[in-house]
């Protein structure tokens, strides 16, 4: 504790268990969107892990992976994981 009240105030906080905070124009580069897309998706969904402080949007970088992997269209789905007629069919 006293290692983290030392730092000088210009430094970020760093560690190993502290996550990685994106801005929503980082989050659009990593998506191809722009980034209004990205905050009207934040506003618009509530299940998008977004922390807002004011108008302070940030992304925190592993809930917002996991969170994608959930966006993953169905028939995408069906590709990868094979289709319920597939999975019968071979049983």
């Amino acid at each position: 504790m006293s290692e983290l009240l030392s730092q000088a105030p210009s430094e970020p906080l760093k560690s190993a268990s502290t996550p990685v905070y994106l801005t929503p124009a980082q989050v659009a580069g990593l998506l191809g969107v722009t980034a209004k897309t990205v905050l009207r998706w934040s506003l618009e969904d509530a299940s998008m892990p977004a922390f807002r402080r004011g108008k302070i949007v940030r992304f925190e970088r592993g809930r917002l992976l996991a969170w994608l992997s959930r966006q993953e269209p169905r028939s995408a789905r069906r590709v990868t994981h094979g289709s319920r007629k597939d999975q019968v069919s071979a049983a």
